[in-house]
């Protein structure tokens, strides 16, 4: 540690490597008091390292946490992987098992074998891109909503003055259009 004279004030420049250990001990998530405490440099100087413009520590410390978090992920998803094989070799067995029982299977484990099928859809769905859902995608029309209002008991606070002979007109019109 050096003492430089700058402008009649004395400050004090840190080595390289009593920086690279601030550095290191800030990278393994230790608090700015706790360095200071253990190094015997400033706060000051440790804020001025850590937020600098250009090569900051905290810079540096996200990115690693952002490769970290990257390799987490990348490890969850191989065991989720590894699980869901597990679970589709026991699923196997079970079904093996009740379609070979003598006995007819109780609506219960029907209906779970069901389940266990659609779950399997939609992986294998959400796998190729496809849609999870089956969903029937019809264009909006406002005669086809007023059609139902006239229909809806619920909608009683709505005023619609037509009729529904002259929605189904209006709508013949938008289809020719």
């Amino acid at each position: 540690m050096d003492l430089v004279d700058k402008n009649k004030k004395h400050a004090i420049r840190y080595s390289e490597e009593e920086l690279a250990k601030a550095k290191q001990m800030y990278l393994e998530y230790l608090t700015v008091t706790e360095i200071a405490l253990q190094t015997g440099i400033g706060r000051n100087t440790l804020s001025y390292h850590i937020n600098k413009t250009g090569s900051s520590w905290q810079i540096e410390r996200e990115l690693q946490k952002a490769e970290l978090l990257g390799k987490v992920s990348s490890a969850k998803k191989a065991d989720f992987a590894n699980m869901a094989i597990s679970s589709i070799e026991i699923i196997k067995r079970a079904l093996a098992d009740l379609a070979k029982r003598d006995q007819a299977p109780t609506v219960a484990e029907a209906k779970r074998a069901t389940e266990i099928l659609e779950s399997l859809d939609r992986i294998t769905r959400l796998d190729d891109g496809a849609p999870t859902e089956i969903t029937a995608e019809k264009p909006f029309v406002v005669a086809n909503i007023r059609k139902r209002m006239l229909i809806d008991p619920f909608a009683k606070d709505v005023e619609v003055v037509e009729t529904v002979e002259e929605i189904e007109n209006e709508s013949e019109e938008d289809v020719e259009e």
